[in-house]
């Protein structure tokens, strides 16, 4: 009869015991592989073939080979960051009808209140989200925004006004259109703020300089802001000013103000 009881005990338990087994946890060494069907779905499986993330989980993947944490696609959620273990990690920057790309070993993610910060391939927050816009870091430097809208408040983001925005673009031609609400600076790989926001655009750090606009004229500043002279044997990868940029210039109250006409 004790026998019996016990046989009935490990019956009943045994369900209990497969419902409450913990999800495998995968090493640093363990990669995921993405597999896809002839229906395009995604999923991962490990190096034994094992299913880890099943098939239409997510709707797109775009990390091959997840050493660390890959990149998906959720829908109504946009991009997300997940580790080896499917944990949701952070949302991802859209860019180019994909997620925002790598750039010195650093991409842009989305706070929850839209603003921008930095993680690494580690899946560690390296600047945390608070600019309303940032680029993407090239040569250990990237500029940051002051006073320009959220992903979420920039109608340009949706397609059919971004097509009316570029419309309205052309009608302008060579004029350098700049927002007088918004201000720009530069930040280094661990969010130190390199330059000030203060001038009316930057454009991309070349050769150790960059073209910037304040105070309705075009120069070059160097990193520390110092204005400096284009020399073509310093600075092969950056142009000469054009003589007839500074009348040129146009301030405008953001480009929302275009759409409107």
């Amino acid at each position: 009869m004790k026998v019996l009881l016990k046989i009935v005990g490990l019956f009943l338990w045994l369900p209990f015991a497969s419902c409450t087994q913990t999800k495998r946890q995968y090493g640093p060494d363990e990669y995921l592989y993405m597999v896809r069907t002839e229906s395009d779905k995604y999923g991962y499986k490990d190096k034994d073939g094992n299913m880890v993330i099943p098939f239409g989980k997510y709707y797109m993947c775009f990390t091959d080979t997840i050493k660390t944490i890959g990149f998906v696609a959720i829908p109504k959620q946009g991009f997300w960051a997940i580790n080896k273990n499917d944990e949701k990690l952070f949302r991802v920057l859209p860019f180019d009808n994909g997620p925002d790309y790598v750039e010195n070993g650093l991409f842009r993610t989305f706070g929850e209140d839209d603003m921008i910060g930095f993680a690494n391939m580690d899946g560690e927050v390296v600047i945390p989200p608070q600019y309303s816009y940032v680029n993407p870091f090239f040569d250990s430097i990237t500029n940051f925004c002051n006073g320009c809208k959220t992903w979420r408040e920039n109608k340009s983001n949706n397609e059919n006004s971004r097509d009316k925005l570029m419309h309205a673009l052309k009608k302008f031609g060579d004029t350098v259109l700049l927002n007088r609400n918004a201000k720009y600076g530069a930040i280094g790989l661990r969010g130190d703020t390199i330059l000030q926001p203060v001038y009316d655009r930057i454009g991309r750090f070349k050769d150790d300089i960059a073209l910037a606009y304040k105070d309705g004229r075009a120069f070059y500043i160097d990193r520390s802001g110092k204005e400096v002279v284009y020399d073509p044997k310093k600075h092969p990868n950056q142009k000469p000013l054009d003589d007839n940029i500074n009348n040129r210039i146009k301030y405008i109250d953001g480009w929302e103000s275009l759409l409107e006409h």
